[in-house]
């Protein structure tokens, strides 16, 4: 194709495209048959002269959102889902997860922390890249309850599976017993676990809402036990000051630490919903996760609360 037939392409598509012109229209202008004004639109678009984009809703303002929430909650970055979503974490969050994801900037070996719960078992879901060179290590022990979200090495293990990543199991519960709690540390295998803990370039964590009233709570967390706390993460409860709480037998949690969370460099939360809005708000004062995944529905409601 000449210069020629680029420059026509080029005239062809601009009266169609920007200036409005119909096919016909633009046929009887230039001369030609209807049909080969449309074999001619569809080469511009072949060959790029033509793009089109599909912009979320709202895209637009969703930048600025973005931006103004994380500033607001001294984060690196917000990532933002159009409109308002369930708990469960479903396709409709997967772009704004997927850009967190590759903000990470994972290298071959980097380990990633993943929480149990609701938003990261929907996570597990989604067809993400970025995570293939990556190792997946559960933040907290497992729980008797039969909801997947209380699973979190089926969680990492479905996870792996969509994203081709690897990861390890963690096979204890979220609060052993003191005797097997005294075992494990010495367990070569949960050595290894809190070595990829100590060293983990990336997290993918939950936000709870505050225990009392909260749908889902593992039975091994006692619930009254624990009546100033507004929300968690990987099991560490807080209340609206962003102290740590604890409850019988809290000594024993198997999970990350507080300080080894705190040393993540990519560490992105993912949470939406009312409830979520005072725990995201202290989690975040308190430095347990560098980036936030929400939808905006959510975003003006902490920015409100601020």
């Amino acid at each position: 194709m000449d210069d020629t037939d680029l420059n026509r392409l080029y005239e062809v598509a601009c009266m169609y495209h920007e200036d409005g012109m119909g096919q016909a229209a633009i046929a009887d202008s230039l001369g030609v048959s209807r049909p080969t004004v449309s074999r001619m639109l569809s080469r511009a678009r072949a060959i790029g002269m033509v793009r089109v984009q599909v912009v979320p809703p709202g895209s637009a303002d969703m930048t600025g959102l973005a931006a103004e929430l994380a500033e607001a909650l001294g984060l690196r970055r917000a990532f933002l889902a159009p409109g308002a979503h369930p708990q469960t974490i479903g396709r409709g969050m997967e772009r704004a997860v997927q850009a967190a994801v590759l903000d990470m900037e994972l290298r071959p070996g980097d380990s990633v922390v993943v929480a149990s719960g609701m938003a990261t078992s929907g996570v597990a879901d989604m067809q993400l890249t970025g995570l293939q060179s990556a190792v997946l290590v559960p933040g907290v022990g497992g729980a008797h309850e039969p909801e997947l979200w209380h699973q979190p090495n089926e969680t990492v293990r479905r996870l792996a599976e969509h994203s081709g990543a690897s990861y390890t199991a963690l096979f204890a519960e979220a609060v052993p017993s003191p005797a097997v709690y005294e075992a494990l540390q010495v367990d070569d295998s949960f050595r290894a676990i809190r070595g990829l803990w100590a060293n983990a370039r990336g997290a993918l964590l939950g936000v709870g809402a505050r225990t009392t009233g909260r749908v889902s709570i593992s039975r091994a967390i006692p619930q009254d036990a624990l009546p100033d706390s507004v929300g968690d993460v990987c099991l560490h409860f807080f209340d609206r000051a962003g102290r740590e709480l604890s409850f019988p037998g809290s000594e024993r949690t198997i999970h990350i630490s507080t300080e080894q969370l705190l040393r993540i460099p990519r560490s992105t939360a993912i949470a939406v919903g009312a409830e979520k809005v005072l725990p995201v708000i202290v989690a975040a004062r308190r430095g347990l996760f560098r980036s936030l995944v929400t939808d905006t529905a959510t975003a003006e409601l902490i920015l409100a609360e601020l």
